[in-house]
């Protein structure tokens, strides 16, 4: 039995990428075939009894059936974040190193200075980790997030279409669509890819200790180094050995001689008037175990956990993955057919599963108002003639809208919702073929009152309606059964 699937982020992009694809898609019947053919071809055989009704299942099927002939922008944006990731850690190792060995510069005149080390090293890491999450807890962090999501986006698809002119015609095209998609899966998987930046940021962070150790340890190991520390207003050791105990606390059960005892604290301490000459040698090393321990403690393990987490955060948004989107149900009927659960008898007026749609008679007549997609703006005479003629209504509004953005339309809304009262019936004209469903969805939340009808028109060659395929209206009325809109199908017929 195969392992259950495990989706990754390129996995999901990829697949929102298919998805965002085939909405597209000027083809549908094309589409619904293939999607047919690889049901029953490629992945229909492999399932299980138990695999057959889960979406995760069945999608990543899907997906690795159809990334063997497509390049996904979904990939390309992984990848550019692993080539960030893998920046991120070198950057770190090689900056760490650098500027621990700068701050570690002895010249046998002054001592390296524990406290100046410390805040250059590790206190900077500190600060910047206060300022993130000030941040991440101020109101306008999703919003500046998703800003910055969909301007990277936009930039790696616009990089890489740019980068490829050579190639022809319509793969450039293609291309163009695909940065196109890859604003759209910024804003739909916003959740997801917030991770990632911040995965980066704490590999640097990890990479960035690891260098200050290993500069450490190579000046301790292979040259001789004095550490001590200087104050003004300090009257003895003992507070600098108490701080230095405290700070020590985590680790000296274990290694008790990693924090430099009040003798060592006392000889370590640095003044000009005396010089380096004064310090006990014994003293000045004491202090490296107890910074190592610091590094370790406050600046390694903190990244490290906190990578953890935001890799176990990652991971589980991938778990909580539904595939319950109206875009994915419409994915799901064209692979699996429609399988419709539901009490409730069919609507009246509903197209039968035949395929066929019985159009209401003028014995339904009331005043109602019309909204027609804007494919079918050409078509607005006849689609209105059609409804007063063969439903009796007397349209009390007729706007033309863009169904496929859902939150645009203000006016036509406007003047929709100062109607309905008086005509509380409505007719959606929609083009066949259509394959935006998830903005249609959205569309129809949007109205939120009366009874609605949906129309399908096709268009002949010259843009005049003509009836659709009745393919396409068994399709739209599956579609709206299972998506419980209340809505009834009805099919156009000059």
């Amino acid at each position: 039995m195969r392992r259950p699937e495990t989706w990754t982020l390129a996995d999901v992009l990829d697949f929102e990428a298919l998805v965002a694809a085939d909405e597209r898609g000027p083809e549908p019947a094309a589409i619904a075939a293939r999607d047919t053919r690889l049901w029953q071809e490629q992945i229909a055989p492999q399932l299980a009894s138990v695999e057959s009704p889960d979406r995760s299942t069945v999608f990543h099927r899907w997906l690795e059936a159809r990334r063997t002939t497509e390049t996904l922008p979904g990939t390309w944006l992984t990848n550019g974040w692993r080539m960030l990731a893998g920046g991120a850690v070198l950057a770190g190792l090689v900056l760490g190193f650098l500027i621990a060995g700068g701050a570690l510069y002895y010249a046998g005149s002054r001592p390296v200075n524990v406290a100046v080390f410390l805040a250059i090293t590790v206190g900077v890491q500190w600060l910047l980790l206060t300022w993130s999450l000030l941040v991440i807890l101020s109101r306008g962090f999703r919003a500046a997030s998703q800003r910055l999501l969909l301007r990277i986006g936009e930039g790696i698809g616009q990089g890489l279409a740019s980068a490829l002119e050579h190639l022809s015609g319509p793969k450039r095209l293609r291309l163009r669509a695909e940065a196109a998609t890859l604003r759209q899966l910024a804003g739909r998987n916003l959740q997801l890819l917030r991770w990632p930046p911040w995965l980066a940021l704490q590999g640097f962070g990890i990479a960035w200790n690891l260098g200050v150790l290993a500069a450490l340890l190579a000046r301790v190991v292979f040259t001789d180094v004095a550490f001590g520390w200087e104050s003004t207003s300090a009257q003895g050791p003992g507070g600098m050995h108490a701080l230095a105990r405290a700070f020590a606390t985590p680790w000296t059960w274990l290694f008790p001689d990693a924090c430099p005892t009040l003798d060592q604290v006392e000889h370590s301490w640095f003044h000009y008037q005396s010089g380096v000459a004064a310090l006990d040698r014994a003293a000045t090393a004491s202090w490296w175990p107890w910074l190592v321990g610091f590094i370790l403690v406050y600046g390694l393990l903190p990244r490290a956990g906190l990578w953890l987490f935001f890799w176990t955060q990652s991971r589980a948004g991938l778990r909580r993955l539904t595939f319950d989107e109206p875009r994915h149900r419409a994915a799901w009927y064209r692979l699996t057919g429609p399988v419709i659960h539901s009490n409730r008898p069919p609507l009246e007026g509903a197209a039968p599963h035949d395929g066929k749609s019985t159009p209401l008679t003028k014995a339904r007549a009331e005043a109602g108002c019309l909204l027609i997609d804007s494919s079918l703006a050409g078509a607005s005479a006849e689609i209105e003639r059609w409804v007063t003629t063969q439903l009796g209504w007397q349209l009390a509004c007729s706007e033309v809208v863009e169904i496929d953005y859902p939150s645009g339309n203000d006016t036509a809304f406007t003047r929709l919702t100062a109607a309905l009262p008086k005509a509380p019936c409505w007719l959606i004209a929609v083009p066949a073929p259509f394959t935006a469903f998830s903005a249609f969805t959205q569309f129809i939340e949007r109205i939120g009152q009366g009874a609605g009808f949906v129309l399908i028109v096709a268009l002949d060659e010259h843009g005049k309606p003509k009836a659709p395929d009745p393919e396409w209206t068994r399709y739209w009325s599956d579609f709206l059964r299972a998506e419980a809109t209340d809505c009834a199908t009805l099919s156009f017929t000059p």
